[in-house]
């Protein structure tokens, strides 16, 4: 039991931290915060780490995290070197350690890349937005909200 309690732990760890570093990242790039020479890349370099970490922790986020990012790459959204850095440390430990279930994968990369393509649509092109655009705009419920149908299905919590 007290093993399982640190694996979870490991993972609401890696999964703040690799949302943290990601932001940070994205500040750094999209919204012109600087601090130090080298810092986006730093950054980036942590959200491939922390992203690394919940991969090789359990197989269904490495299935998710790997859907995740491919959409990132359909979607255009690897703009900068350093968020490329960070998808190519993503792919890497996810062939060095985990297994391929296609089901979830596509399950996931086809909603990412349909709601994610919806959600650049509203915010890259429509200037003059309803207010439900811009919630939709702002508010990335295509995350949360599949993941919590699927542990709702398979009770597998810590995905969520």
């Amino acid at each position: 039991m007290p093993e399982n309690l640190f694996s979870n732990l490991l993972i609401i760890l890696s999964a703040f931290l690799f949302g943290i570093t990601m932001k940070i990242a994205d500040l750094f790039d999209e919204h012109g915060l600087k601090d130090f020479k080298g810092c986006n890349i730093l950054f980036d370099v942590l959200w491939g780490i922390f992203a690394g970490i919940l991969i090789f922790s359990n197989n269904i986020i490495a299935n998710i995290i790997l859907a995740m990012n491919l959409a990132f790459l359909v979607r255009n959204r690897l703009e900068y070197l350093n968020h490329q850095i960070a998808t190519s440390i993503v792919i890497i430990s996810f062939l060095f350690n985990s297994i391929f279930n296609p089901i979830l994968f596509f399950t996931f990369y086809i909603i990412f890349v349909i709601f994610g393509s919806l959600r650049d649509y509203i915010g890259d092109k429509i200037k003059e937005k309803t207010k439900l655009q811009s919630i939709y705009d702002n508010v990335m419920w295509y995350y949360p909200i599949p993941t919590l149908i699927y542990c709702i299905i398979n009770g597998n919590w810590i995905v969520f």
